[in-house]
């Protein structure tokens, strides 16, 4: 993770990322995918937001997202 001019920016390995979520077909939780990445819940979470930005998933609870794109 690094910081560029107050911007957090997240490298992750968008293999690995699209795998876990592939594998959970309709709903990923962020404890879920911070295992499978190997990273923090509080990092699993900012790339869950990400994505949700990107409309692949939407937030549905506390820690909930549903896959919205394959």
């Amino acid at each position: 993770m690094r910081r560029h001019r107050n911007k957090l920016s997240i490298t992750v390995n968008l293999h690995k990322l699209g795998l876990a979520i592939k594998r959970r077909k309709h709903w990923i939780r962020v404890k879920d995918l911070a295992l499978e990445m190997g990273v923090s819940t509080k990092t699993a979470g900012r790339i869950l937001v990400e994505l949700e930005k990107l409309g692949y998933v939407k937030r549905r609870g506390n820690g909930v997202y549903k896959v919205v794109k394959d």
